[in-house]
Formats: structure tokens, C-alpha cells, sequence
């Protein structure tokens, strides 16, 4: 993995346990503002050197409630829509929304979810998320807080 380095957006708040596992795994990682997600890699070619690879991006949510209120409402949505788009304009060919949830094991779990600081419910938000990601081609996976770190070294080492 010496051709392999992971960016992280200045932006990204609460990232500790994140970036702990990419010590833990030997990760090397760097701080700097990103044009679009939260996580992408930095990979050196012996022909083109360093270079950002934005075919997988991934975007952390810090559990469902702030998924739910980043799609359910309006400008929220639209800014959701602009960062996938934006992504995709830069070359992405996979847009992963990493949601971190400890009472959630799968997405058809979310049909389940309930909290007391929304009045949507686990149905209506899965719809939502199931609408959004048909129109804007992008996935979410559901983790629990502790494993994120791990999961995003897996999502974007596929590609290496």
C-alpha cells in the first residue's frame, strides 16, 4: 500500500476514531481541503507521479439522524445533490455515503429506525435514500462509529 495515501477534507469534523484506525493500519494520511466528500486516495504512478484518484469518493455521516436531515430537507437536499454532482463531475464512478449507526446492521434495517428528534420515520427516510440514490447514482452503507475507519480503507483500496 506504499502508492497509497488518504485525503481527508479540513472540513471534516469528529474524525478521531477515523483516523485512529488509519494509524492502527499503517495509513498514511493527510488534512486538505477536497472539492467534493469527506475521504478519497492519493495514489503515486511511476508515469504520472501523485495524483488524486476521484473514482471512489466517500462522504461520512455521523448516524442517521443527520443523514435524515441532510435529505429531508430542502436545502440540505440540494446541497447533498450538488456535492454527488460535483463528484461525479471530477471523475467519480462511485459515490458512497458511509453512515455511522450502531443500532443499524443493514440499510433494509432502516425501515426500523425511530428517533425521538425527528418526526420522519425508518420508512420514509429508507424510501428517500433508496430515491436519492437511483437519481444521483451514489450508495450508502450503514457501520457502526468504530468500524468507519476500517470500511474506508476497504471501500478505497478496491480501486488499488
Amino acid at each position: 500500500m506504499n502508492n497509497f495515501v488518504i485525503l481527508s477534507d479540513t472540513r471534516q469534523q469528529k474524525e478521531e476514531h477515523i483516523l485512529k484506525e488509519f494509524d492502527n493500519q499503517g495509513i498514511i494520511h493527510i488534512k486538505t481541503k477536497l472539492d467534493s466528500a469527506d475521504y478519497m486516495a492519493l495514489r503515486y504512478d511511476e508515469k504520472k507521479g501523485f495524483y488524486k484518484d476521484y473514482s471512489i469518493l466517500v462522504d461520512t455521516k455521523k448516524d442517521l439522524l443527520e443523514m435524515c436531515g441532510n435529505l429531508a430537507h430542502t436545502s440540505e437536499h440540494l446541497r447533498l445533490v450538488r456535492e454527488v454532482e460535483l463528484g461525479y463531475s471530477l471523475g467519480a464512478k462511485d459515490f458512497i455515503f458511509l453512515i455511522g449507526e450502531k443500532d443499524v446492521k443493514t440499510i433494509d434495517d432502516i425501515k426500523k429506525w425511530t428517533n425521538k428528534h425527528t418526526k420522519i420515520k425508518g420508512e420514509t427516510l429508507y424510501k428517500i435514500m433508496c430515491s436519492f440514490s437511483e437519481h444521483h447514482h451514489c450508495r450508502f452503507l450503514v457501520v457502526s462509529k468504530k468500524e468507519m475507519g476500517a470500511k474506508i480503507i476497504e471501500i478505497l483500496t478496491k480501486n488499488n
